[in-house]
């Protein structure tokens, strides 16, 4: 009786072990990612040098088997047959999201399955912008990611690096990366990305923004991917002020992060940076002024690991209170069984 009650015990230990890796991700044969390039909006995407980079980029992820459609508006129709969705960062107020837009995809998103990639800039002034505000270009994605049900944000600043640069404190290329866990799926081998006068990604719980350590520490579908080096520091160019961070505050700055957000019974992921994947200068560089960059691994590595579907199983430190409480279990029931010997 004793020795039936053990395997029994292990066998349930055994089961809830491997529950996770039934949930594991199961690739699709053919993902359809749309790149919204809706007329107006991206920034400086019909400049001859950048117009080459979006065919290079679009000719890679062909290449990995993907269709690519260009939207030239986001609607309910549109993304009907899309798994992943890629947000640029924006010219000017006139590409503001409309509500029908920021509604679609969230009802999109909400599905299941989905990959949504929500690129930024930082506050600087172009000539052609109001001086004094350009909160539009971190306020309009961030309209996206609340819709969706991120916990994070982009911040309303920019972020400088004199330390890991492409010759100048604003030209950032990552000076951390996280090869650990999950996040080395997508890091692995590009240690080096451009982050281009970026911005950076900070945290938003209970109705606040907060910085990005309170949501990663709290959340463990939350992991960021690239950071500045200790010497970052935040800056504004407009008079709208950071709603995490403060203007001169130095330390390290998420670049990168991802998020798997439950919807239903599998999970959708979000991807969001400081610096945009389409618009202006951009993350798929392979070289900058001279530095060597891993853009393009980062970027396919990225969307391999966006458009793994994964079943959304219970968090990992629930299975681990129910393996505990399932030993816990079998010992009381052994002991119980010595003593009526």
């Amino acid at each position: 009786m004793v020795s039936e009650v053990r395997r029994l015990a292990a066998l349930l230990l055994i089961a809830l072990l491997a529950a996770p890796l039934a949930s594991s991700a199961v690739r699709a044969q053919r993902k359809v990612i749309a790149i919204d390039l809706t007329p107006g909006r991206v920034k400086d995407v019909d400049k001859p040098k950048y117009q080459a980079v979006l065919n290079w980029l679009i000719g890679n992820l062909t290449a990995m088997g993907y269709e690519v459609r260009k939207l030239s508006k986001i609607s309910r129709d549109t993304l009907k047959g899309v798994d992943a969705l890629v947000i640029g960062k924006l010219r000017d107020e006139r590409g503001a999201f409309k509500p029908d837009e920021v509604e679609a995809i969230a009802e999109w998103f909400k599905q299941g399955g989905k990959f949504l990639w929500v690129g930024a800039d930082s506050d600087y002034v172009e000539p052609y912008l109001n001086p004094e505000d350009t909160s539009f270009k971190a306020g309009e994605p961030n309209k996206i990611l609340e819709a969706v049900g991120s916990h994070l944000r982009l911040e309303y600043a920019s972020v400088e690096d004199p330390e890991s640069n492409a010759g100048a404190p604003y030209r950032v290329i990552s000076g951390k990366y996280n090869a650990a866990g999950e996040a080395a799926q997508i890091t692995s081998g590009a240690p080096k990305v451009l982050f281009h006068g970026p911005t950076f990604v900070v945290g938003f719980d209970n109705g606040k923004f907060v910085p990005f350590e309170q949501v990663d520490k709290k959340y463990e579908t939350v992991t960021w991917l690239y950071a500045t080096t200790d010497k970052g520091t935040v800056v504004s160019h407009d008079g709208v002020d950071p709603k995490a961070t403060t203007v001169g505050q130095t330390g390290s700055f998420i670049l990168a992060a991802v998020e798997k957000i439950k919807c239903g019974g599998m999970y959708s992921k979000v991807l969001v940076t400081g610096e945009s994947l389409i618009g202006d200068r951009n993350i798929f560089y392979t070289k900058y002024h001279g530095v060597d960059l891993q853009g393009p691994t980062f970027v396919k590595q990225a969307f391999t690991w966006g458009l793994a579907v994964e079943k959304a199983g219970l968090p990992t430190m629930v299975y681990a209170v129910i393996a505990i409480v399932v030993v816990v279990v079998a010992v009381a029931v052994v002991l119980v069984l010595r003593r009526r010997k």
